[in-house]
């Protein structure tokens, strides 16, 4: 009897067992089931203006899903309020050199690909930046450049940044409020890198800074209705706030200075915080289908990186010079690289220049 009660006993453990592996394998399923299901809203931590109401409301009328958008309106605002963990944001879109730091702080997912297809779309220059090799954590969204706006009614012969000290422009001059940008700006007109944080270099570029600002009428880093006005001649300016006022301003041009000016790229990013990651996902994919890309280029006119969408472009917005440069003047041209511990020493010199 023994023997007997011993083996049902054993029976009745091996069943047990397989039930619960069962249960297990039936969890697991029912998990990866609601990975793939979509959420009911999808919450987009984004620049202001950088996605139009259009391709919100096309992706809600798709999916069903609601969009809760909160915009910023700098890289370090977006950081810290993720960080916080306040909000659990699903997509954050940060410039190149931000997404570099996310990454190496464990700040961001790790995409699927599998769940973004239209990642075809994009050109093939813009896969495996080095700030994310493989592309990770990161898809192109939109580029450009930081270049020099100049109303050619009020200006002539303009060809670099030094043009923005000239005296003949005193009080017509438009400059970045944003310190890394406007330092950036100086430090290149003194032939130095964008990049270079040095005691010296910083110190050349906060006397050059403190000799323009007689010149300057207004610090300003979304200039677009300024640049569409009289009052400005001259700017270092985005070269999508210049492309838009291009449309109400016909005197307006737009060139990459000789010292080399900057270029950027934002990029579409999943937190890890985020509880939508499949959703996510999924509205990324959709952003990057050729006609809503083009929809986000016709209204806000930065570079962009989706070939199919260029090509559903008129010729007038492949040709616009702030859009897409000549690529003879892209040589010179710099990246933003992150300043780490040395980016307080360039918002000290600002402050200083702004007396703030």
């Amino acid at each position: 009897m023994k023997k007997w009660a011993a083996i049902l006993l054993s029976l009745i453990l091996t069943m047990s067992l397989v039930a619960c592996a069962s249960d297990s394998s039936s969890n697991q399923s029912n998990n990866e089931d609601d990975e793939q299901k979509l959420a009911k809203e999808l919450k987009v931590f984004n620049w202001g203006d950088y996605l139009p109401d259009s391709v919100i409301k096309g992706f809600e009328e798709k999916y069903g899903v609601d969009i809760i958008y909160d915009p910023y309106s700098s890289n370090a605002e977006m950081l810290t309020k993720l960080k916080s963990g306040a909000v659990k944001y699903d997509i954050v879109v940060p410039t190149d050199y931000i997404a570099a730091r996310m990454i190496s702080q464990d700040l961001l997912a790790e995409l699927n690909m599998d769940n973004i297809p239209n990642f075809k779309n994009i050109a093939e220059p813009f896969h495996e930046r080095d700030f994310d090799p493989g592309n990770k954590y990161t898809v192109p969204y939109l580029y450009g450049s930081i270049g020099i706006a100049f109303n050619k009614a009020k200006t002539s012969n303009v060809t670099g940044w030094k043009d923005l000290w000239n005296p003949d422009y005193a009080g017509h001059v438009l400059l970045s409020d944003v310190g890394r940008e406007a330092v950036a700006i100086a430090l290149q007109k003194e032939g130095l890198s964008v990049n270079d944080a040095s005691d010296e270099s910083l110190a050349k570029a906060k006397a050059a800074l403190e000799e323009l600002d007689p010149n300057v009428f207004l610090y300003d880093s979304e200039p677009s209705d300024d640049l569409a006005g009289d009052q400005v001649w001259i700017a270092a300016a985005y070269s999508g706030a210049v492309a838009k006022s291009m449309q109400t301003n016909k005197d307006l041009d737009f060139i990459l200075p000789a010292e080399g000016g900057v270029l950027w790229m934002d990029n579409l990013a999943i937190p890890k915080i985020s509880e939508n990651k499949y959703t996510a996902e999924v509205f990324i994919n959709y952003l990057l289908e050729p006609e809503v890309s083009k929809l986000l280029t016709d209204e806000i006119p930065y570079s962009n990186p989706n070939s199919k969408a260029v090509e559903l472009m008129s010729d007038d917005q492949k040709n616009n010079p702030a859009s897409y440069p000549p690529d003879e003047a892209l040589k010179n041209a710099e990246w933003f690289e992150d300043l780490g511990p040395d980016l307080p020493k360039v918002d000290r010199i600002w402050r200083e220049v702004i007396g703030q």
